[in-house]
This record gives structure tokens, sequence and C-alpha cells, in this order.
């Protein structure tokens, strides 16, 4: 996605934060060549039909705007983060190093260090801490956006996206994905799919889910620094870096078809 569209939909996310009390749930019908169905229906998305004909897979999906449920919301605003907490094995992946997000990087452990220090132990807003961090730490990078979208170039690791200073989305999400893991909250990718009919808006992001206890995966925006995505956000991958996500290449993932069900 380059900087010029990303900046319209920066804009559009944040009028939509304002107007979630409007947002019911919205229905998407969706064609593409390649997704996750686990990553379809996860919260607060859900699956409700899918067929695979010939190469292509035809969905039907339901989601809203999680800050909607008020009662799950309440979870996340009074987890406290505890540093060593005994995480079942399917969760407890997601604190592992890869090879694009290798957090011993002497920059990763200095801000974790200096996060982890301050007195507020409520673990959503050290997650929110960890946003500014890395949404201010890169630039966006038009020139590296243009490569992926052709499929002639695959997200950065950490070590050389601290060393360049610049990125898209994947990468500011490596970085932020390498720093949770550092300070001991899993977390994971996710790429998808923003669909903005009405604004003639669409494209590709990806994004960081990070686990709370009781609550699962709540979605946050490493680029932008902000939580509680809006529905307009289709998450079709989630893993633990975008390799593990089976996306070869950023065309891989593109839908072939998108619309709204009334």
């Amino acid at each position: 996605m380059n900087n010029i569209k990303f900046s319209i939909f920066l804009v559009l996310i944040l009028s939509f934060e304002f107007v979630f009390s409007q947002v019911q749930t919205i229905t998407y019908e969706i064609t593409a060549k390649n997704l996750s169905l686990e990553a379809v229906n996860s919260y607060p998305q859900k699956l409700i039909s899918h067929q695979k004909e010939d190469t292509l897979y035809r969905i039907i999906v339901n989601t809203f705007a999680a800050y909607e449920d008020t009662v799950k919301r309440k979870i996340v605003i009074n987890d406290r983060y505890i540093r060593h907490k005994n995480y079942p094995l399917n969760i407890k992946k997601y604190l592992e190093p890869t090879l694009l997000t290798n957090y011993n990087h002497p920059e990763i452990q200095n801000i974790a260090d200096s996060i982890l220090n301050m007195k507020d132990s409520i673990t959503i807003e050290i997650i929110k801490r960890a946003l500014k961090y890395s949404s201010k730490r890169i630039e966006f990078d038009n020139d590296l956006a243009k490569e992926l979208d052709k499929g002639t170039c695959t997200t950065l690791a950490v070590e050389t996206i601290l060393k360049r200073g610049k990125g898209t989305c994947s990468e500011y999400t490596n970085l932020f994905l390498a720093l949770m893991r550092k300070i001991g909250i899993p977390c994971r990718m996710a790429v998808g799919y923003i669909y903005i009919p009405e604004q003639n808006f669409q494209g590709s992001h990806a994004w960081a889910e990070c686990y709370i206890d009781n609550y699962g995966w709540i979605a946050v925006d490493p680029q932008n620094g902000f939580i509680w995505f809006p529905p307009v956000a289709i998450k079709l991958f989630h893993g633990k870096d975008f390799i593990d996500c089976n996306i070869n290449t950023l065309p891989d993932m593109y839908p072939v078809s998108i619309k709204i069900l009334k």
C-alpha cells in the first residue's frame, strides 16, 4: 500500500473510532486464491460459510468493531502485566523469535527495559507505549511498498529495519513483534485487506495481535500506534511472522473479488 493511500486510510480509521456506536455487523463475500480459514474465523470475525472452487476460495464472513464488545473490552482495560506468565503451547509459540523478528538486538533490549521500568503495570498501557515507539522509530518507505505490491521482494528482518530506519506496514509490525516478545507478551502478525467502497478505498495491510488472558487476541496497528480496529479491516492470515502466514508474496493474498452483503 503506498503512502498516499495509507494516509487516507489512517484518516478514515480515526474517523471510524468516533462512530463505533453506529457500526453494526458487516458481512463480506470474498473470493481469493489464498487465505487461512483459521485466521478468517477468529474474533471478532466469524466464518459463516466457505467452499473451494478449482483454485479459488469463496467465503462469507461476519465482523464487527471489537471495541463495541464492552464485556471483553473491560478485560483488556484491567489486565495486569506479569513478566513470566505460563501460557499454553499454542500461545507460547508467539513468544519465540524468528528470522524476521529476532529480538536479540541491543536497541530492542534497551527499549524493552525502558518500557518496563515505568511504574504502570497494566498490560494495554505497556502495549500502547510499544506501539508509540514502533510507529515513530522508522519512516514509511514508498519505494519498498511498490516493490512489495509488485511481488518483487518480501518483508525485511528487524536488524535491517533498524539499520535502514524505513519500512512499510509489515516492517513496523516486525519491529513491534520483536519488542512484544522480548517483553514477554505473545504477539502474532496479521495480514488482511482494508475495504471501504463508499470511499473508493481498498488495499492490503499488515498489523499485529497481542494476546491477553481471558480475552484472546487484540488487534493493534504498529504503523500508526492505535488499537481497536474498525470492521473495514478484514483479516485473512495470521502467524509468527510473514513467512509463517504462508504468503509467498503480497499479490498472492490479494482477493480476486470482495463485496459487502446487505
